[in-house]
């Protein structure tokens, strides 16, 4: 056939060539396969020991949280043998964290050794464990790594979450200050996870899941700030305290006294201030009945914001007191600049009444008066946002307290600070040229309509209908 024979003729013009080159190309061939066959082998080797370093340190040092999800994202988008050329520069990365690790474990041990000697003098000079447990309050939130709980509620004020199972305290002295850090752990049963068909969780379940809380320690510098925030049972209530809460997790060395208005506390709000990871005390404070009972204006708050008042005489001797109303709003740079205030300081806020503003009057840089919609007769017509006070003059005054009058809390508190002369009175924002809180209000909602149990059995609506804050 045509196609054979030209297939023949290309082979045997092949064959010629083959055989006049076949002398000096026989040679170059055997050195070109040598060579293929020598780098060949040295890839495979050395794949082959990347490999096993990279199984032995799998089997010793399981990579970090980070570096597992980098190197699984590397697998996924590139060939399985991709994945172990990766693993050396992983291997690399794992060793330099690990490595961090051990240096930070080696000076946590040796700052325990200071601490105990601390404490123990601490508690040969002290009254006991009520004046020096300010020394046990953390520099900073830790977010916490596991689900956050339900707290169980206790009864008659008494703060929530005070068992601790370990305890673990580090101090480090650098002169001229002192900083304390203590991180208290708090373990329960976890709670299992449960599917779209699962019965739904007892309330027992929810008061005993595990939970790791965040602490605060008192340090020396930057000054302490102790926020006291009242609050009280109503749909936006979780709401609120998420919007501040947040605020706050970006303020350093702060504690927060979150008081409410019940008889006894409430596991959805522990829960959210598990969540958020503000280092936090949480306290009832229940109006007293005879208030509860009037036609007129009620005092809200005041109850509360008292027993923040009571607590930082029994545990607090330095920093700033600040009443922050959960539904306002805080520019974070406000609790920098009240740190550092010497007895009160005072600033304007905004959305306050028909001016639109409440501030005080400043003229020729001094104090020369108060600008509010609202004058009532008051010697101080200001805010609750717009002032905080220094925690070693408020000892210095142990009768000072928010009156039960509505409309004259701050008036009433202020005065009870006395004497304070107006030259006494920082004024921060820009001396009060600038608007750095505002008293905002959210939209009053109705309380949710009960969820129908029987239509919406077995669905995720259970568990949220659990979540909502009905009065």
């Amino acid at each position: 056939m045509k196609g054979g024979g030209a297939y023949i003729s290309i082979g045997s013009s092949t064959s010629s060539i083959n055989s006049m080159g076949s002398g000096s190309g026989s040679g170059s061939k055997m050195t070109l396969g040598k060579s293929v066959k020598m780098y060949l082998t040295i890839f495979i080797a050395t794949t082959c020991i990347y490999m096993v370093l990279y199984q032995y340190h799998m089997s010793r040092e399981p990579f970090a949280p980070s570096e597992v999800g980098k190197h699984q994202e590397k697998s996924s988008s590139s060939s399985y043998i991709a994945s172990y050329l990766w693993s050396p520069m992983s291997l690399l990365m794992a060793n330099a964290t690990t490595t961090t690790t051990t240096t930070t474990t080696t000076t946590t041990v040796s700052s325990t050794t200071t601490t105990t000697a601390t404490v123990s003098n601490a508690g040969q000079v002290g009254q006991g464990s009520s004046s020096g447990s300010i020394r046990t309050v953390s520099l900073a939130a830790t977010r916490p790594t596991q689900a956050s709980s339900l707290a169980s509620a206790s009864a008659g004020g008494a703060a929530a979450h005070k068992t601790a199972a370990t305890t673990t305290t580090t101090t480090s002295t650098t002169p001229p200050a002192t900083v304390t850090t203590t991180t208290t752990t708090t373990r329960a049963n976890p709670i299992a996870k449960k599917g779209p068909a699962s019965t739904s969780m007892s309330q027992s379940q929810l008061d005993a899941a595990h939970k790791i809380r965040p602490t605060f320690v008192a340090a020396s510098e930057p000054p302490p700030l102790y926020i006291i925030t009242p609050t009280y049972r109503r749909p936006e209530q979780l709401a609120e305290l998420t919007r501040l809460g947040y605020t706050l997790k970006h303020v350093a060395n702060l504690l927060w006294l979150v008081i409410e208005d019940a008889n006894k506390t409430n596991p959805l709000v522990a829960h959210t201030l598990d969540r958020i990871g503000v280092p936090y005390e949480y306290m009832v404070a229940p109006m007293p009945e005879k208030y509860k009972q009037t036609k007129k204006a009620k005092p809200r708050g005041v109850s509360n914001r008292n027993r923040g008042l009571e607590y930082l005489r029994q545990h607090a001797t330095e920093g700033v007191l600040y009443f922050a109303d959960d539904d306002n709003t805080y520019d974070i740079s406000i609790f920098e600049q009240m740190r550092y205030i010497s007895k009160v300081g005072m600033w304007p806020v905004g959305l306050v009444t028909k001016t639109g503003v409440s501030s005080p009057i400043i003229r020729n840089g001094k104090l020369d008066g108060y600008y509010d919609g609202w004058i009532g007769g008051r010697k101080y017509p200001v805010d609750m946002a717009g002032f905080a006070v220094n925690i070693k003059f408020l000892r210095q005054r142990p009768h000072a307290q928010m009156p039960f009058k509505p409309g004259y809390e701050e008036d009433g508190f202020l005065r009870s600070l006395a004497p304070l002369d107006n030259d006494e009175i920082d004024l921060l924002a820009d001396e009060c040229r600038d608007i750095l809180t505002w008293h905002t209000q959210t939209k009053k909602n109705p309380p949710a309509q009960a969820l129908n149990k029987t239509r919406y059995s077995n669905t995720n609506l259970v568990h949220i209908d659990k979540l909502l804050v009905r009065p």
